[in-house]
């Protein structure tokens, strides 16, 4: 099977997935779905995994072939044919489940590349998957749309192909290596690949199927880039020179008050044995160049070198004076047989007043009960330095090494505006930047949505009985926030009769079915009184603005 050496972790997702399988065949229980929302959670996260994985091999084979073009390039090329299809079949993987949560939630394209499972309202479903990838009739399977599952078994039998024809010489690796396509025994019966894996299944376990190839996709690209990498020896290329690094630890444009630190290396260097480094202001007089092999610096200065990692020599001064710095020196490196080798160089760093930059990356308000996010930094100091404080908010460090950070304002907060304030700890002692001010702004209502409509919209019957949910959405706002439809009010006229119809949660009752099923053309439907919450913890119900008035066509 084509999932090489897997970690413990995602071992048991895997034997929780066939567990569940079991369990479809006596019910389909809520419990049930949601343990399928939590495999399908772990193969999305197994497969991003693979993916950092993959991008690092990807990174080494790339120098690799920079180094030697010759040695590396066919195995570069054969790499470059698994990523090419691998990324293929994740991605048409993504569009069938994409298609396959739009037809069940009944949603416009575009709907399912952004839904999260646990937002789908139709994991039970058990039509739409076998529809969209089997087709009407089982013994013979569809193959003329893009969601067919025999179009993508044919991607994957291509995939499996291109391994057998990099590992011809080891075919019992090329066959581990292989996604497996085999029948599958069910019931006593041996059911084709297509069938076992996507015919009236429940949709949770439909898409929890996809994720586990793609996962699968990922593992077994990954295998392969570890087999093609263990051809290459990655670290018997040569250096033909050696040549002195500067390398700055907070950069090279430097607050007064603050201090500029540098490494100075040779790209080679030795953690057994301390360079020796004298360094100079004087770059334009500080050295002697007598002998041009063995330049020193007038004076030999070390008072301004310290170790901290053996092999490394760094460099360390207090910034008192603005504008452009220069300083350089020379770097003495023991050879094998003793000797010295001298590495002359010069570096130049600048000196600026510090300022401040507070950035809100959604937008210049604050919004009460969100996570706002929001960076900050001051020039020339290191934002692990950096502290920010808002009045009357609670602050939640993300990356403080980025400088970046959420805001959360209370949602039920009074205040119209609050101080930002930032403070950094330079040299032991905390210095203060001038507070700026924010507005707070309570998050807009959603807007309630029936069959994709709001508003006041003329709607043929074939249309207004396939609707089964009023929706509540947040149009054109800047976070991605998620609303569940709480209550909402039928009303309808039919007969001569007006009637109020109620509804908790977001579904139509039966009898709201059975009532529009009797509506006939020119007359009026309208959901109204909808309460919507905010999908998150403490959220309190809030009743919309605006009905939905839909006259019958």
């Amino acid at each position: 099977m084509s999932l090489g050496d897997l970690p413990p972790r995602q071992k048991m997702i895997n034997l929780m997935y066939l567990v569940l399988l079991c369990l479809l065949a006596m019910n389909v229980s809520k419990e049930i779905l949601h343990s399928f929302l939590i495999i399908n959670k772990g193969l999305i996260r197994t497969t991003d995994n693979f993916q950092h994985k993959i991008e690092d091999t990807y990174t080494q084979f790339k120098k690799a072939y920079n180094d030697d073009p010759k040695k590396v390039e066919k195995y570069w090329k054969d790499a470059q044919t698994i990523k090419n299809q691998s990324d293929e079949i994740v991605e048409h993987i993504a569009m069938i489940k994409a298609r396959l949560l739009e037809t069940a939630d009944q949603q416009p394209e575009g709907y399912g590349d952004t839904v999260h499972l646990e937002y789908v309202h139709s994991l039970d479903n058990q039509d739409v998957g076998a529809q969209l990838m089997i087709g009407q009739e089982p013994t013979n399977p569809c193959s003329d749309k893009e969601t067919c599952a025999l179009v993508l078994k044919a991607k994957i039998e291509e995939f499996n192909n291109s391994i057998d024809r990099l590992f011809a010489d080891d075919k019992a690796l090329a066959d581990e290596l292989k996604i497996p396509l085999e029948q599958v025994k069910q019931h006593d019966k041996m059911e084709n690949w297509e069938i076992a894996n996507f015919y009236h299944l429940p949709m949770a376990a439909t898409i929890t199927n996809l994720s586990r190839f793609q996962a699968a996709i990922r593992n077994t690209e990954a295998s392969i880039l570890k087999e093609l990498m263990s051809n290459i020896r990655a670290n018997d290329f040569a250096f033909d020179q050696l040549q002195v690094q500067v390398i700055p630890r907070n950069g090279t444009y430097i607050t007064q008050g603050d201090s500029f630190i540098a490494d100075v290396v040779v790209a080679a260097y030795n953690t057994t044995k301390n360079p020796i480094l004298h360094t100079t202001t004087n770059v334009s007089g500080g050295f002697d160049t007598t002998d041009a092999k063995r330049p020193e610096v007038i004076g030999k200065d070390t008072s301004n070198v310290y170790f901290e990692t053996e092999g490394i020599a760094s460099y360390g001064v207090k910034a008192t004076t603005l504008g452009e710095q220069e300083w350089g020196g020379v770097l003495k490196v023991m050879k094998p047989d003793g000797s010295f080798v001298h590495y002359k160089f010069e570096h130049k760093y600048m000196v600026a007043k510090p300022s401040l930059v507070v950035a809100p990356t959604k937008m210049n308000v604050f919004y009460k009960g969100l996570e706002n996010p929001v960076d900050i930094s001051v020039s020339g100091i290191a934002s692990e330095k950096l502290s920010l404080t808002v009045e009357g908010c609670q602050v939640k460090p993300i990356n403080k090494s980025q400088g970046k950070y959420e805001v959360i304002p209370s949602a039920k907060s009074k205040a119209k505006e609050v101080k930002v304030s930032v403070s950094a700890m330079i040299d032991g002692k905390r210095q203060s930047y001038p507070a700026q001010v924010y507005r707070l702004k309570t998050v807009p209502k959603p807007i309630p949505y029936f069959n994709g409509k709001t508003g006041s919209v003329d709607m043929k019957k074939s249309q207004l009985v396939t609707g089964n949910f009023v929706s509540s959405k947040l149009d054109d706002f800047l976070f991605d926030l998620k609303y569940k439809t709480v209550s909402f009010e039928m009303f309808v006229s039919v007969g001569g009769k007006s009637q109020a119809y109620r509804a908790k949660g977001g579904r139509l009752t039966g009898e709201m079915k059975s009532v529009i099923k009797s509506m006939k053309p020119g007359q009026t439907v309208i959901f109204q009184k909808v309460v919507a919450k905010m999908d998150r913890p403490g959220a309190q119900n809030r009743p919309l603005d605006g009905n939905i008035i839909i006259h019958v066509k």
